[in-house]
């Protein structure tokens, strides 16, 4: 009898506290509300085209046996008569130069930092310092994936380190090291053949390796001779015979893109309009201006855009693939789902403030999908960066308490 009263009130007790329970949860208040913060965040509106290319170009020629070695980066700015590049006999002259140019270098920093012997340590701090810089510099090159800058950057970490070891009395010099590889620099040039042929630059530009064979044919004035039917045959025969061309230099910085787009898809932009380019895999953004929009019988027309900013990525091959920015947004991110109307029909979001909720209006920038992008606005009546928004609940009214 003692265990059936003692069940029975063990059961009465858990439905009684299942009971507060429920009853938190759907009439205190303070159900269960799902919640996402208030962030900035920014989206761009792009057009995805192919353009082709015009460059005043001038190739740059050598003919004969061997192995090209290039003397300049693409897109380095030359003089007239400098050396472009060394034809040699084999490949294997190349490496031993370049190990020898890298001897060279490496007996500079150790000779560099001999010269601190005898000295007293008051460098010492400033030479800590240089090693860390040198470090930080290591390693964000390293982790940004750019392995010929962190080994440029070698040589300032080891005559660095050098110096430390000077100044600290750890060494008393590197006369040894020095020999050493002075030696090795002596063996490898009884390997060479000395049969290396200098190419010169014929005038003034900036230097690009790669040839497609469109010098000469297509000019920066070409424009109307850029036709929808020219630019498309271009796209899909973007290289031609090089011949004998090892190069070539762009006699300017500046250079245009001609594109076929669908001219709905750039409605408001017209000739002279300024817009933002974003160029290649590296989605590297440029300010460009646009210099000639001819219409085509198709509802598409020939843009023609016009750029003042040389690198290196835009001045590989002659065509490549762009992303006209047509519209950019920046602001707060709010889920759709979050979006309500207040007794005034105003449009915002619930917020949870401390153990209550608060009503704040939005102003809305940008719809998307599934999330809207709203304008960051002063008074402590609009959304702000951080605040808690309600994505989901039932009942929410302002002043209600959650918590």
């Amino acid at each position: 009898m003692h265990s059936r009263w003692t069940t029975l009130i063990i059961a009465l007790l858990s439905l009684f506290i299942i009971v507060i329970a429920v009853g938190q949860m759907f009439f205190a208040g303070g159900e269960k509300l799902t919640t996402e913060t208030a962030l900035v965040y920014s989206m761009e509106e792009e057009v995805p085209f192919e353009g082709v290319y015009m460059r005043d170009e001038t190739l740059i020629y050598s003919s004969g046996n061997g192995v090209i070695s290039y003397e300049h980066a693409d897109g380095s700015k030359v003089g007239k008569s400098s050396v472009i590049a060394r034809r040699y006999k084999n490949e294997s002259e190349i490496e031993y130069r370049r190990e020898i140019e890298e001897l060279t270098k490496h007996i500079e920093v150790l000779e560099s930092a001999e010269k601190l012997i005898g000295t007293d340590n008051s460098q010492l701090e400033v030479i800590t310092s240089q090693i860390n810089e040198q470090h930080s510099k290591l390693i964000s090159a390293i982790l940004d994936g750019d392995y010929s800058g962190a080994k440029e950057l070698q040589s300032g970490m080891l005559e660095a380190l050098c110096k430390r070891e000077i100044t600290l009395q750890e060494s008393d010099g590197y006369s040894e090291k020095i020999s050493e590889l002075e030696s090795r620099i002596a063996q490898l040039e009884t390997r060479l053949s000395g049969d290396v042929t200098s190419v010169l630059a014929d005038g003034t530009g900036y230097f690009v390796s790669n040839v497609d064979g469109y010098e000469g044919e297509i000019f920066l004035s070409d424009t109307e001779s850029m036709t929808a039917e020219r630019i498309e045959s271009i796209i899909n025969n973007p290289d031609k015979s090089r011949g004998s061309a090892i190069g070539k230099l762009i006699s300017g910085y500046t250079w245009r893109v001609a594109a076929v787009i669908d001219k709905e898809n750039l409605f408001g932009i017209n000739e002279g309009s300024s817009v933002t380019l974003r160029v290649g895999s590296a989605g590297m953004l440029i300010d460009a201006k646009v210099v000639s929009v001819t219409d085509t019988d198709d509802g598409r027309a020939v843009y023609i855009f016009e750029c003042d900013r040389l690198t290196s990525e835009v001045v590989e091959g002659r065509t490549a693939r762009f992303k006209l920015v047509i519209n950019s947004y920046g602001g707060l991110r709010v889920s759709r789902d979050a979006i309500r109307y207040d007794e005034n029909n105003e449009r915002g979001v619930y917020i949870v403030r401390g153990t209550s909720l608060a009503f704040k209006k939005i102003n809305v920038i940008y719809w998307g999908e599934d999330y809207v992008i709203c304008s960051q606005e002063g008074g402590d009546d609009y959304l702000k960066l951080y605040d808690r928004i309600v994505t989901e609940g039932k009942d929410l009214y302002d002043g209600k308490v959650v918590e």
